[in-house]
């Protein structure tokens, strides 16, 4: 039925002043507009669907909306999307609750435009502590700012968490693996951990550390991508607020928006893939030794190839197929590619070399982005081909994308001293055979070092 976690809903008493305070953490919260009943909202939101919604009493009028929201203070609720609210319902009555007749719900927006949705309370009362709301968006609104922060989870702490995590398994989430009644992953959407964790499942499997303390802790934590430069936890409003850096702090990730319209053209009738074992579980043994259908992940080249089209389109670079065997790759070849894309930037940048090859009996299945000459292979997905290994097209999507952006970014792109190498990653580094990977680093950075470094300037700034 689609669920999916959509917002958090945290009463404040004044919202001038507590969209101050977000924003001044690095999460601006900008004003959504008014409810018929009286509320008045902000919202911290970026191009994602999830969001937060910060909330305030705008009238002194009296009705239980307004009344719920005058007598509190930081997070009150939160909602789950649906794609069909009466089937969510009749899901949940089979499973035992006793949800409210779906309402109609609209806010209209600063700009005078209306948004609208269906609203459905599983608790109670309107914005109930204990458990979630549906909602099914009729005429939703449109992105976020791109720049905006992404919320990607929440951890919730409710007076009974197995009540709320019956009604996330009849709307059809999927609990981990190890902790199925807690811990519910959402693919490329908003991850939700139901507190107490409690002892997990299969323990052996796994290592397991525990974390307590005796600080009181608040009642709702989330997280957030942002394009800032460091990553920061701080309360606001009584939630736990931690941001994290993502690709969009680097001006290649400007090229995103122009790389989605040529892959949408490029793709043709190539399908997205969900991640085959979201819950957690190992790979069955005999998932090692097949390929279940190995032509999904020609995917991955009509995204490289969208790469090379936003790139040119832009007059960042050129771009030329060039013969596979003329083409020096650094180190250990590990595919023989049979077909090969060269794109080249303004001068003092480093070539970009695109090189496919076939998986099975599908022609470009496998794509290898490397930069320099001879390349140094920034990223090869999918990077094993058998079923035990793929992580579904989302994820390895995301690893095109982050090898493009590191390669068009500049600066140090790897060490190499015979087998010993460290490559740069968007988030730090990863080597074989050396320890002091971040000292090769940062030599090669400052010119202490030479000899083996793969570095060129960036392609855009």
């Amino acid at each position: 039925m689609g669920a999916r976690f959509d917002h958090l809903v945290v009463a404040v008493e004044d919202l001038h002043d507590a969209m101050a305070r977000w924003t001044a953490a690095g999460v601006p919260a900008v004003r959504g507009g008014a409810h018929p009943v009286g509320t008045v909202n902000a919202l911290v939101r970026g191009p994602g669907p999830a969001y937060v919604e910060l909330i305030a009493a705008g009238s002194d009028e009296s009705n239980p909306w307004l009344e719920r929201v005058r007598s509190a203070c930081g997070p009150i609720s939160w909602a789950i999307a649906v794609d069909d609210i009466e089937v969510a319902r009749t899901a949940l009555l089979a499973a035992g609750f006793e949800p409210e007749p779906a309402v109609p719900g609209s806010r209209r927006t600063p700009d005078g435009d209306v948004v609208e949705w269906k609203v459905c309370d599983v608790g109670p009362g309107p914005y109930d502590g204990s458990l979630p709301f549906l909602i099914e968006w009729t005429a939703p609104m449109g992105a976020g700012p791109a720049d905006g922060p992404v919320l990607e989870w929440v951890v919730l702490a409710p007076p009974d968490p197995d009540r709320v995590a019956d009604v996330l398994l009849a709307l059809g989430f999927t609990g981990d693996r190890h902790f199925p009644r807690r811990v519910f992953a959402a693919g490329e959407g908003v991850s939700i951990t139901l507190a107490p964790l409690g002892e997990p499942e299969h323990a052996d499997e796994a290592a397991w550390m525990s974390i307590e303390s005796d600080e009181p802790q608040p009642p709702v934590s989330i997280g957030l991508a942002t394009p800032g430069e460091r990553s920061v936890t701080e309360v606001l409003d009584e939630v736990e607020v931690t941001t994290r850096p993502d690709r969009r702090r680097f001006p290649a990730a400007a090229l995103v928006p122009a790389v989605d319209v040529a892959f949408a053209r490029l793709r043709g009738d190539l399908a997205d893939w969900p991640h085959p074992r979201p819950d957690g579980r190992p790979a069955a043994p005999e998932e090692y030794s097949e390929v279940t259908d190995a032509g999904r992940y020609r995917l991955l080249a009509a995204r490289a190839a969208a790469w090379v089209d936003a790139i040119t389109a832009t007059g960042l670079g050129t771009a030329r197929d060039v013969d596979p065997g003329a083409v020096r790759w650094a180190g250990d070849r590990v595919i023989v590619p049979t077909r090969v894309t060269l794109v080249e930037g303004r001068p003092g940048t480093r070539p970009v070399v695109i090189g496919t090859a076939p998986l099975h009996d599908a022609d470009d299945a496998v794509v290898q982005v490397g930069v320099g000459d001879p390349a140094e292979v920034l990223e090869l997905q999918p990077d094993c081909g058998c079923d035990a290994c793929d992580t579904g097209s989302a994820d390895l999507l995301g690893a095109i994308d982050d090898a493009f952006v590191l390669a068009l970014t500049g600066g140090v792109y790897a060490v190499r001293e015979g087998d010993r190498v460290v490559r740069r990653s968007l988030d730090g580094w990863r080597s074989t055979g050396v320890r002091d990977a971040e000292r090769w680093l940062d030599d090669a950075a400052a010119g202490r070092r030479t000899d083996g470094v793969v570095a060129g300037e960036p392609w855009l700034s």
